[in-house]
């Protein structure tokens, strides 16, 4: 095999409105020096469409960092499966030349409760006595509590040489109700880009 790296890109779908950060990353310390040349990615996804979708924004917004990429449909049209024959083939075919592997690492579901308030017109009149308090009630505005569904997605994006199998690169990524369109994948790969730049792997 070459010497190339694979930039793997692992999306797992979900629903909502999205809130994303960084949680945590990791760059080795033994290859500062590297710096992503071209890249292979890859989303697993259970929707083809979505998949694209994804693959594609991805390789735009590398390209314009001056990074030659692929999109992984472009050369496997089918899911890559998780072997390591099957990895191969597809690196060999895109003459990459770095790997970046997302994976799904947790999704919290929860049931969250907002509870309601109250609103008083025209301030406190209890010291009024009976006959001041009454007409005053009709001034009090009450709105009641809501429940909502919230799903947490943590992800865990790791780079690594292909050509050594070294990890070069690491970072989780939480996103609070996603919607898997165009726009939040592009707000979760620039949370990438940015984490890349700021290790230098990235110019």
């Amino acid at each position: 095999m070459k010497n190339i790296s694979l930039l793997i890109v692992t999306l797992f779908l979900f629903t909502g409105c999205a809130a994303n950060k960084i949680l945590s990353s990791y760059s080795n310390p033994e290859t500062q020096s590297y710096t992503l040349e071209s890249v292979l990615i890859i989303g697993v996804a259970a929707h083809e469409t979505k998949r694209h979708i994804y693959e594609n924004t991805f390789a735009e917004s590398l390209t314009k960092k001056g990074v030659k990429s692929v999109p992984s449909y472009t050369v496997s049209q089918q899911p890559i499966q998780p072997t390591r024959e099957s990895l191969v083939k597809v690196i060999s075919r895109s003459a990459a030349k770095t790997v970046l592997v997302t994976h799904l690492v947790g999704k919290d579901e929860k049931l969250i409760y907002t509870p309601g308030t109250t609103y008083i017109h025209n301030g406190n009149t209890y010291g009024s006595g009976l006959y001041g308090y009454y007409p005053f009630v009709f001034n009090t505005i009450h709105s009641p509590g809501s429940y909502k569904d919230t799903t947490k997605v943590i992800l865990e994006t790791s780079l690594y040489d292909v050509a050594t199998e070294r990890l070069i690169w690491t970072a989780r990524t939480e996103s609070i109700d996603p919607v898997m369109t165009k726009k939040y994948y592009q707000m979760l790969i620039d949370l990438f880009l940015d984490d890349l730049q700021e290790t230098n792997l990235l110019k």
